[in-house]
Parts: structure tokens; sequence; C-alpha cells
């Protein structure tokens, strides 16, 4: 390697290469970082003559020497200074894989970017909650931070999370604390888990701020989060110390407890995660690693393995803030699992909620309806919208699942009797594909109504198209949710819904917030008007209607239609030409939901002629109309049926 410096400045490169014979795995060329890491991945010249590959030496650390047979033991420790993070000792197993985490050593006053905690914190949460592909496991075997332990449908995860609260906290940090906590509170809940959450707070002594055998507290996001905020920063008083056993006791009498009732509380089939956030160590009471160890017995794990691997019921995350740490106590807390990272040390707290605010954008995430989010102006490219496609003829369309897109009907013909062309261009976020084959609703005509005067007529409009190759689905591409389908239902987390329960629980209000896509300017805000509201937002409709005609307004506007705008109290977008078969769309738990198809409007208030007007500045009596899915959920249902699972009360 060149050049040979013990140490390196910040934006300096080192380059790496193997001798003849040997093959060089992980990065030929590192840069030095101004978080103190550095880019890539830790390389190694490996032959492959041993039973295990070389498990690589990272930078700043010594390695024992020895051969990799299996059933040897390498040792790690740090060049003075530093702090070693992950496991000190790594055995090669039978099946000629290292145990343990990859080591890491850390100087003083360097912290781990925040980027890199959410992919590896992701990676770890996809792995327990089932939501990484196949595909994106394979490609990343190498730098995996995933798991192949998977959950099964409808599990169930308590989640402990230990809140350092001592005196050392300033009432701002505690106040961060709180914040980015709620931050992974509601990102956890946006998995498709059944969660429960305790809550403590830790100083001398540890204080329930949510109290997890309370179910109908802990179970509700909503509650868990309303006592987060009321919880009283001072209520420690004059007892400041860190007493981090205390918190790791009062988690193991709770996992006591339900284990009491094993077969009520589903104990067996129910995982565990202890997150802890300090920006200390302990130092007073016993030590917190025996507290550590009754919770693995508990559970029925005893240290008769190399690593914790196997504790598949049992994930413990450490996340140390700031510069006052003891990292080798918090290193020992941590679980350690192969291709997995659970101890991370952050520069204060206000990093941690950007990581917590991060971990829901992990690439590999196929879900339907997740998207990043737009957390802060740092990062160069944010997908909030991968479903998002254009369609030719000035379109846009919706993934719904990796092999159809679903637009609006006018995109390709007047009506459904129209020769419609077979093979358009269809570009999405990850690239393009070309249909095999559109299918338009059977009653769509836009011309049924011209013999009573009405030149256009959108009732149905709205076309599925088949693509030739399946959209390969990453953070770029991904489907929305579907409502009345298996997968919204999870996402939704009400696994025995109906179709109709989802319409109330997507469309609970007069005026429901929603989204649409504008070609121009991404994401926009509106409101879909119902129930009394509905005849409202419609009777705007009427100036379309020109005499003489004997079609009425409900003939015209008919109960297919969602309308949207012109909201009181907001000021709703509304769609332009372009705009036209995207997607209405709704944000419930972090996930999104597709209840309409954008279709028409009264004003085109993007035409070069209005002067005054904008998507954002429209008129008063503006108004945009959308095919209503709940009402043709059976056409849908018939053409994604063996792509998509819908409900039993589709007929």
């Amino acid at each position: 390697f060149w050049p040979r410096g013990q140490w390196l400045r910040v934006g300096e490169t080192q380059n790496f290469s193997c001798q003849e014979g040997f093959t060089l795995y992980g990065s030929a060329q590192r840069n030095c970082t101004v978080s103190g890491g550095w880019t890539g991945t830790t390389p190694v010249c490996d032959n492959h003559a041993d039973d295990c590959d070389d498990p690589r030496i990272p930078p700043g650390a010594q390695r024992s020497a020895g051969r990799f047979y299996r059933g040897e033991k390498v040792t790690y420790w740090c060049q003075a200074g530093l702090d070693l993070l992950g496991s000190a000792e790594r055995v090669c197993m039978s099946n000629r894989e290292w145990s343990g985490s990859t080591p890491r050593c850390q100087g003083p006053n360097t912290f781990d970017s925040p980027s890199d905690v959410a992919e590896a914190m992701a990676g770890s949460l996809a792995g327990i909650m089932d939501v990484v592909s196949p595909e994106s496991k394979r490609q990343n075997k190498n730098n995996n931070f995933g798991r192949s332990f998977r959950v099964a449908e409808g599990s169930r995860m308590n989640v402990y999370i230990l809140l350092d609260t001592s005196g050392s906290i300033t009432k701002e940090a505690f106040d961060k604390s709180r914040e980015a906590t709620i931050a992974l509170i509601t990102k956890l809940d946006s998995y498709e888990v059944q969660l429960k959450f305790h809550v403590l707070s830790f100083a001398s002594e540890a204080v329930d701020i949510v109290d997890i055998t309370e179910s109908q507290i802990s179970g509700s996001i909503d509650d868990v989060i309303w006592n987060l905020m009321e919880f009283n920063y001072s209520i420690h008083g004059r007892k400041t110390g860190t007493n981090l056993y205390a918190a790791l006791h009062r988690v193991n009498e709770l996992i006591s407890f339900f284990k009491e009732n094993s077969a009520t509380n589903h104990f067996n089939e129910t995982q565990n995660i202890i997150i802890i956030e300090t920006d200390g160590y302990s130092n007073m009471g016993t030590k917190p690693q025996i507290a550590l160890a009754r919770i693995r017995n508990m559970l029925g794990y005893f240290d008769t393995s190399q690593d914790h691997t196997d504790e598949t019921m049992l994930d413990v995350y450490v996340f140390g803030i700031g510069e006052q740490l003891k990292k080798d106590q918090l290193n020992a807390l941590a679980s350690k699992k192969r291709d997995e990272q659970h101890v991370f040390i952050l520069k204060n707290y206000e990093t941690l909620g950007e990581v917590f605010n991060s971990i829901i954008s992990d690439k590999s995430v196929t879900m339907c309806g997740v998207a990043q989010e737009d957390i802060s102006d740092k990062e160069a490219t944010v997908y909030n919208k991968p479903w998002h496609v254009t369609v030719p003829t000035f379109c846009s369309g919706s993934i719904v699942s990796q092999n159809w897109v679903l637009t609006a009907a006018h995109c390709f013909a007047r009506a459904s009797t129209d020769k419609i062309s077979q093979q358009v261009q269809i570009k999405h976020g990850g690239g393009m594909v070309v249909s095999t084959k559109v299918i338009v609703h059977p009653m769509y005509n836009i011309r049924a109504l011209q013999h009573r005067n009405v030149s256009e007529f959108y009732d149905y409009d709205v076309a599925l198209v088949h693509v030739n190759k399946s959209i390969p689905l990453s953070w770029k591409a991904r489907p929305i949710c579907l409502p009345c389908t298996v997968p919204a239902s999870r996402a939704m987390k009400k696994l025995n819904a109906t179709c109709q329960q989802h319409r109330e629980e997507l469309l609970p209000h007069k005026e429901t917030p929603a989204f649409f896509i504008h070609k121009n300017s991404g994401r926009k805000q509106t409101h879909i008007h119902t129930q009394s509201q509905r005849p409202i937002c419609v009777e705007n409709a009427r100036q379309i209607l020109k005499d003489p005609t004997n079609v009425t307004l409900d003939e015209f506007v008919t109960d297919r239609f969602l309308c949207s705008g012109g909201s009181s109290g907001y000021r709703d977008a509304i769609t332009c030409k372009g705009d036209s078969g995207g997607s209405l769309f709704l944000r419930k738990r972090n996930r999104y939901f597709q209840v309409g198809v954008v279709t028409w409007g009264i004003t085109d208030v993007c035409s070069p002629a209005q002067t005054m007007y904008s998507s954002d500045r429209p008129p008063p009596d503006a108004r945009d109309f959308h095919i209503d899915l709940f009402k043709i959920m059976p056409w849908l249902k018939q053409h994604l049926g063996e792509d998509i699972q819908f409900l039993p009360d589709i007929i």
C-alpha cells in the first residue's frame, strides 16, 4: 500500500495492490474523510488457501498471526489512542464464515457518518422485518448489513428504548434526544410488524415513560409519542448518576413478566429490540453487562456461542453520543452479529435524529408505498416519488407492481374500441421499459355524451400497461400501495380489514389531505372532498356543461370521480396537462397509498394564456377530478390479481 504513513490527513488517498497469486478484494483506493473514516471497504489479498477467507485488518488495527483453519481464532487490537468497536475475537466456524461483527478502530473526536449509520441500522432492521429483496442480498453479499433471518407475516416485536437523562444531559440535548426517538418510533411503525414500545429514562434510577405492559398505550404510536412529549425532563431531581444497570434490569423484569404468560403474550414469537441512547458511561450500580446476561438467559441464550448471530429474538443497539464516552463499555453491550453493526458513535443528538429519519430510506427496501423523505438539504438526490413514471403523449403513471403501470386511458385513445398502440416507452426512476400490452377500461368512451352536446366525458378514464420486463425495484423505482390489497393491509397494520375499512382509514375526513405529482415541480398538496363536502366541490364542474344539454351534473361527474381543490383554509394545488394518469395519493404511517388516477380538471392553470394563475395559485373555482380506485376494484383485480393479492371481499 502507498503511501505508508501511519496517519494520513483528510482528503489524502491510499492505494492498495496484491502480490502475484493473490486477488484483491475490497477497495483498491480509499480516501480519508472529514469524519475520520475511510471511503470504500477494507482491502485484503487472498488466495483462498485456508478454510475461511482472510478476515481483513481494518485501518488502525493489528491482528494475531495464524492460518485461517476451522476452529482457529484471530484477535484484534487497536493502535494506542484508538478504540475498538465490534468483535475483538473472531473464530473460523465450521461453515467457513467468521464469527462476530467486523471490528473497526475509531480515534478520539471522530464519529460515524449519519449516512453510514442509517445504512447499517436499516440493513439490520430490514433483516429482522423481512423487507430486503433477495436480489439486493445477492448483489451486496460482500458488504451486506442485512441477514437471511426472515419474520413471518404479522410478526410481533417489543422495542425497549433507554434514554440517558443523567446530569450531563442538558435540557436542549434531551429535547433533541426526544425528537430523534420520536423519529425512530415513527419510522419503525412503518414496517409491517406488530409493535409495542417501552420507553424509559435513566439516571441514578430508571423511570418508565411508556409502560409496555399497558398494551392500549404501548401499541398506539400516537399514545407513545404523547407520553414522550409530556415527560418531565427534571423528574430525576438530584439523582443525576448514570445507572445503565438499572435501565437494563427494568427491561429484564418486563421480559420476565411476558415469559410468565408466554402463550398469552406470544413470547416465543416476539422479537426484542433494545436501543440504548447515552452520552456517557455507567458510573454507578452493578455492571450493566450482568443485567444484559440475565436478559439473554431469560430468552434462552447462553455464552456457548462464539457470537450473537443465533440470538434471532434479541438485538441490542447502542448509540454513543458526544466525546465523553467509554467506547469499550458501549461496545461490550451491543450485539455482535455477522455482517451487522450494532454500536454507533455520533457527534450529537441532532445527528442521531438525522440517522433515525433516514432509516426507512434503505436502498434495498422494496415494500409498496415506501419513499425517501427530504429531511435535509445535504442529500444530492432524494427519491420521494419512486412509483412515478412518465408515459408518452405528455402523461404520467404509477408503478403498482414490477410488471404493471396504472395510468389514464385518454393517454392512448378516445374510446376503448379505438385502435391502441400496444408498444410505448415507460420511463421510471431507474431507467426505461417498453409495454407489451395496454388494457383500457371497457366502459371508457370520451365521446359517450357527444350526442347530448357534451364534447368530452372522462368516466372510466383508466388504463393498465403491462411492461416487457420486470421493473427492478430499488430506492428509485418502487410500487405504490393499492387499497383493498393484502400489501396495503400490512402497511396499514390492519391484517383482517375489508375494502370498506380501507376506504374509511384512507379517506376519513370530509376534506382529506392528499398529493399528486406535478410534471415540473414534484409533489403537490391538495384535499379530497368526500361525504357532505363532495357536492360542493363537484358543483364547480357545472360550468363545463354548455346549453343546450339535458345531461345532469350527476351524469357528468359520476360517483367514480374523486373531487379535489378549493378547500377552505388551504391553498390547494391544481393539476396541469402532463399530470394526467399520475397518482392521487395519501400518506399513512409513513407509507403511501394511491386512491385515484388524475384525469381532468376544470381549468388548465398552466396554459400559456393563463398569466394570472399557476398550479400553486389557481383561480377559486378550479377543481380536479380523479378516477376513484375503490370504484373500479373488480377490474383492477381481474388484471392485477396474479401479481398483487387483493382482499377476499373484492369479487
